[in-house]
């Protein structure tokens, strides 16, 4: 655990005594809940705790139109220290207060959407530790402190599932304009659920969940590690299978969700690496089931969102980044696709960051781009509004020309494109293997770079790699962006979309004929 996180501990440690954590005549809530939390809109959520409740609970709401309700709520004893009851469905905007006992309640609690926030330490990496932190967390307090409400769990692994287990919470819930909390909070959650709000005005509640190192089978049930082979580990760290899952997933599967982020990857970059085509989206798979069946309010398919690896070390040429990326869409290289339905996704590969130490590196300050992006393929995926893309402009046909002795590779993209010619690279990589075969082993010295005069946009979809330079290139492959780190400078990809988002186009290879 990070100093801040341990600072953390000490700062909130009173606030969350003070919530519904302690008991009250009798009776707990789960440490998940307290004031100020949001639930989600338009289906029952469930609120639970410890002890023996006989009574009724009153739900007190001002709807959204300013109508005032009161409905008294049955609770089940679900075992014998275990309880739980189903609360109303509202719309968003609903505020209401919920009095379990005159001494314990939850206030301030607003209907709207709730999204999990989880992976390693891209996702831990708070709003301290980004570029322009002070004006963000300032510019968060004056604009998003009704709006943005968010929460974090606690580091902690079990080796064995125990869906009462009551986790600890790193941040109870609070508002945006709470700063203090706000310099501890996951950033790309922050930041993502306040770009949905600006367009939606729905309020949304960010929960994170994550540990920096993480690989993604401690995060994994063991049905997702049954189906994909997963060799067994138990090493008695966070990173032993399932203990995540056990630990900070397992424990809140009551809670209705709107939807999934995941910012993880970089562990599994030489553990596993090629069964995380597999892994990732079986557990993308498993977590909405599993969330379906236990909260009843969050969707079969709730949308998933997350983020592509970002780049690392200037000039490396490892292969675990490049191919877990592609991994991350099922080897598809854009999202949604048939294998990872209602899945978003944003691709950072020009958000290098030279800067020594933390942040810096292997974790970029820039997370405002990786969470303008995510947001925008979320709009699309998760609210229906197409208008906003979904990744940059992606090829829909490859042909292939013969000129004599050597052969010019025509892509045809979706959609309208930027060629930058003054980016630092082509951006185009030729390999005279399959591109199975390019990857394979833990370099990508194989895939060699086209050199930028080479290349041309001679329309405004159409792109042309001419491969004069190479030998063999019947049976050979062509790939775009396939390194680490690509690019050094900001934004500045070799191909955008030609409009007012400029997506990226994300990596891509295929096998020429």
């Amino acid at each position: 655990m990070g100093a801040s996180k341990m600072l953390l501990d000490v700062v909130f440690t009173l606030t969350v005594l003070a919530v519904g954590s302690k008991a009250q005549d009798g009776i707990t809530l789960n440490n998940y809940f307290s004031n100020e939390m949001v639930l989600q809109r338009g289906v029952e959520n469930i609120i639970w705790g410890y002890g023996n409740y006989d009574s009724n609970v009153m739900q007190s709401c001002v709807l959204k139109d300013g109508v005032k309700t009161a409905k008294e709520l049955k609770p089940e004893q679900v075992s014998d220290n275990v309880w739980q009851v189903k609360t109303s469905s509202h719309v968003e905007h609903t505020r209401c207060t919920f009095t379990f006992t005159e001494t314990l309640k939850l206030e301030d609690v607003v209907y709207g959407d709730v999204w999990l926030c989880s992976g390693q330490s891209n996702m831990e990496q708070n709003m301290q530790n980004i570029e322009n932190s002070a004006d963000e967390i300032a510019d968060a307090a004056e604009n998003y402190g009704y709006g943005v409400r968010f929460a974090s769990l606690a580091n902690v692994f079990l080796t064995e599932q125990d869906p009462d287990h009551n986790q600890d919470m790193q941040l109870s819930w609070s508002r945006a304009d709470d700063s203090e909390a706000l310099k501890f909070m996951s950033a790309v959650c922050f930041l993502y659920g306040r770009n949905i709000y600006d367009v939606t005005e729905v309020p949304q509640g960010m929960v994170d969940a994550d540990w920096g190192g993480t690989r993604v089978e401690a995060w994994s049930s063991q049905d997702v590690l049954d189906a994909c082979n997963v060799p067994s580990n138990s090493n008695g760290d966070a990173n032993a299978d399932t203990v995540l899952w056990n630990g900070m997933i397992n424990p809140i599967l009551r809670v209705s969700l709107k939807g999934f982020l995941w910012y993880q990857g970089e562990a599994n970059g030489n553990y596993n690496r090629d069964l995380y085509n597999c892994t990732f989206p079986a557990m993308i798979e498993d977590w909405r089931f599993k969330f379906s069946q236990i909260s009843g309010g969050t969707n079969e398919d709730a949308p998933f969102g997350f983020v592509q690896l970002a780049s690392w070390k200037p000039d490396s040429i490892e292969s675990g980044f490049p191919v877990i990326r592609w991994h991350q869409t099922a080897d598809v290289g854009i999202v949604p696709n048939p294998y990872m339905r209602n899945v978003f996704m944003s691709s950072p590969l020009d958000t290098y960051d030279p800067k020594e130490g933390y942040p810096g590196g292997i974790h970029p300050r820039y997370k405002q781009i990786v969470a303008e992006r995510l947001a925008n393929a979320g709009l699309n995926v998760a609210y229906g509004l197409t208008e906003y893309p979904t990744y940059g402009p992606y090829p829909i046909a490859l042909t292939q020309e013969a000129h004599d002795a050597f052969t010019i590779v025509k892509l045809e993209f979706d959609k309208d494109l930027q060629y930058l010619v003054d980016a630092e690279i082509s951006g185009f990589y030729f390999c005279s293997e399959s591109a199975v075969k390019c990857d394979e082993g833990k370099s990508v010295d194989k895939w060699l770079e086209v050199s930028k005069e080479r290349v041309q946009q001679v329309d405004s979809r159409t792109v042309t790699v001419d491969l004069s330079d190479f030998e063999m290139v019947l049976g050979g492959s062509i790939a775009y962006i396939w390194r680490e780190t690509p690019v050094k400078e900001l934004y500045m990809l070799p191909i955008y979309s030609d409009d007012q988002f400029r997506m990226p186009t994300p990596p891509f290879k295929y096998d020429l004929a």
